[in-house]
């Protein structure tokens, strides 16, 4: 889009087409200019406004962060041996949340110091050195590299670090494409330039799996770039255009308008002598257009023009020259796409570490009686010689399979059958507490006399423990079906060494016994919705709580009608708890998935949609809707329904149609 300073051109772009755009997909409040109308929606999923303003104001927000890298930089560091022995999740590896992170700079690598009436100074905080993390966090190691070390690596030893890992590659290699290699991964945003900002959140753009529906709108980005810069801003936007996506663009810089697919040409002049479309076309249209109006002008003088005047543009006649004198090139692009494709000695992500031999899969029974450690990496303080006197006393009893010892938290009993349910699951992760849960025949235990019978004193009255709590150490409730859940917490041996203890666990084992044995285990008690099929999820039960539910059951019986008459021969599952899967005849993989036990309303589902569907194709239906990708990279629309006319509308009926 280009025009004279003040000539309409961000009235046109940021107040009338943004905002119609996101009004009409994301059901933005800000109201667009006076227009006619909206043509083309269908064919755009989303629009970004892309700007030179930082990624954030924080140390916290980093080119890592930004363009989502760091998830799976930190799931690589939790699959490793040391993490999984330590219990640390991929939240460990994050500056944002506390466990792993320094509390005294709270993961920032600097502490704020407040001058009152001058601006705020940060330092370095004295405790981390700038690490961002504690010492037991930074014990864990890749390759010889801390997760500290990774952030203070620049964007192109990182990329080098991670090369084998395409989930990582291919973010790392985009912004090394683009001309970013010699920032550091977890550089704080405010010390970004504002072209640097920029070229990071399009490169974020750039590395997700696109399928080319995207709408980007920039406002003047070449604004203080050198022209190196601008040439590396130019390849990413071919990039993207090239991936099918639209660029619409603000600039009065001659580099990016002569290499423009369109241009639309806004003026003549400024203000009030502005705002008018001169001509849109190719550069050379417009080169064509100001010829042109030389031609009509110099007739206009001589009183032989018959033609309607035409308004000047400025921009054809500095194009003129420029075009005439200058050569053209291919342009030069990016593929990221290729960056994801399987290269030789790639690993997968859930790869890393798999290969590892745990200590609780070599020595089940020693590592959760013995050398067990909690979930935040503590060695636990409860005595494993309580579990011990436990599992021994099951395996004692006939009737129980084998223990379950390969689990880093868990140690499960079973029956013979493990289908049947598990008798027994001792937590071993709490670095205080040995939590047991036993599952006996429901209304076997009576909850005040249980306690009465074991006599576990509250923490509060545990002087040598430092935790506290008044609430009981023994629970019992009954749950959906056949069962009944009693759960302990226990520190000392000597708390179940006790014939209250002994009476109870030999009531609880026959109890459970009993049960499986007898087969009173119905599939219509544990799993209804396996009997009961589409009467199931037509009912008002399984939803999450008991909270009122936001739509009418109407809608569920219109949708399932409406679907069978428009895929007869398709296969409809209906014994899933809270999904109906319809797959085409002969094909497994579902094309709609309907979850019908969610309060807030029907979702539907549409699997396999790139190319097919848009969101402005879909943005009159239902309450929301949005176009996401799942865990396979696969793209899938989703609608949300809460009233019955909403499925009886002809436009949902139509895409349903299409799909057929």
């Amino acid at each position: 889009i280009t025009g004279v300073s003040g000539s309409g051109k961000s009235s046109l772009v940021e107040e009338t087409l943004a905002r119609a755009v996101t009004k009409k997909l994301h059901r933005s409040k800000e109201a667009p200019g006076p227009h006619d109308d909206l043509l083309g929606l269908e064919q755009i999923n989303k629009a970004i406004i892309v700007d030179q303003k930082p990624l954030g104001n924080t140390p916290a927000s980093t080119p890592a962060t930004y363009t989502g890298v760091f998830d799976q930089i930190r799931e690589l560091f939790s699959r490793l041996p040391e993490a999984k022995v330590r219990g640390y999740q991929p939240g460990r590896f994050s500056f944002n949340r506390s466990g792993g992170r320094c509390e005294d700079c709270e993961g920032n690598g600097q502490r704020c110091i407040e001058m009152h009436f001058l601006p705020d100074v940060w330092v370095t905080c004295e405790t981390c050195n700038g690490k961002r993390y504690n010492q037991e966090t930074l014990s864990v190691r890749y390759k010889g590299k801390s997760i500290a070390d990774v952030l203070e690596m620049s964007i192109g030893e990182v990329a080098e670090l991670f090369n084998n890992i395409p989930a990582i590659r291919r973010t790392m290699e985009t912004l090394c494409a683009i001309g970013l290699d010699y920032l550091t991964l977890g550089q704080s945003a405010p010390t970004l330039s504002g072209g640097e900002s920029q070229r990071v959140k399009l490169a974020a753009e750039l590395a997700r799996p696109s399928t080319g529906k995207t709408l980007y709108l920039l406002d003047e980005p070449t604004t203080g770039l050198h022209f190196d810069d601008i040439a590396k801003l130019l390849k990413v936007l071919n990039s993207l255009v090239e991936l099918g996506n639209t660029v619409i663009v603000i600039e009065h810089n001659l580099d990016v308008i002569k290499t423009a697919d369109w241009l639309v040409d806004v003026g003549p002049e400024a203000g009030s002598a502005g705002g008018q479309i001169i001509a849109a076309g190719t550069p050379e249209k417009l080169v064509e257009h100001a010829k042109l109006f030389r031609k009509q002008s110099s007739s206009a003088r001589s009183g032989t023009s018959k033609q309607a005047p035409l308004l000047r543009s400025y921009t054809g006649e500095i194009l003129e020259p420029i075009l005439s004198s200058g050569k053209r090139e291919a342009r030069e692009i990016f593929d990221a796409q290729s960056l994801s494709e399987k290269q030789e000695g790639d690993l997968d992500l859930k790869q890393i570490g798999r290969d590892a031999q745990m200590p609780w899969q070599k020595e089940g029974r020693r590592w959760h009686t013995q050398d067990h450690m909690s979930l935040s990496g503590a060695a636990c303080q409860w005595e494993g010689a309580a579990l011990e006197s436990v599992i021994d006393f099951i395996e004692n009893k006939e009737g129980f399979g084998e223990i379950n010892w390969n689990h880093r938290s868990i140690v499960e009993v079973n029956g013979p059958v493990k289908k049947q349910g598990w008798f027994l699951h001792a937590n071993t992760g709490d670095e205080w507490l040995l939590r047991l849960s036993f599952r006996v025949k429901r209304n076997t235990f009576k909850q005040d006399e249980l306690r009465d019978q074991l006599a576990l004193k509250s923490l509060d009255d545990l002087d040598e423990l430092p935790i506290y709590g008044r609430s009981n150490r023994v629970r019992v409730k009954n749950l959906k079906g056949p069962w009944q859940e009693v759960s302990l917490t226990i520190h000392w041996e000597e708390e179940i060494a006790t014939p209250g203890f002994q009476e109870f666990l030999e009531a609880a084992s026959e109890s459970y016994l009993g049960l499986i044995q007898r087969d009173e285990i119905k599939p219509e008690e544990i799993m209804p919705w396996k009997v009961l099929k589409k009467k199931w999820h037509l009912s008002r039960k399984g939803f999450p709580n008991n909270k009122r539910v936001h739509w009418d059951a109407a809608l569920l019986e219109t949708l399932f009608e409406l679907l069978e008459q428009t895929y007869p021969e398709a296969t409809i599952q209906w014994d899933s708890k809270s999904l109906v899967n319809l797959s085409h005849v002969g094909k497994k993989k579902p094309f709609m998935t309907i979850h019908t036990k969610r309060r807030e309303g029907v979702d539907v589902t549409l699997q396999g949609t790139a190319g097919k569907i848009t969101l402005g194709k879909i943005a009159d239906l239902g309450d929301e809707r949005e176009i996401k990708t799942d865990a396979r990279g696969k793209e899938q629309a989703r609608i949300r329904f809460t009233q019955k006319k909403q499925v009886e509308s002809k436009s949902f009926k139509a895409l349903l149609a299409s799909l057929a």
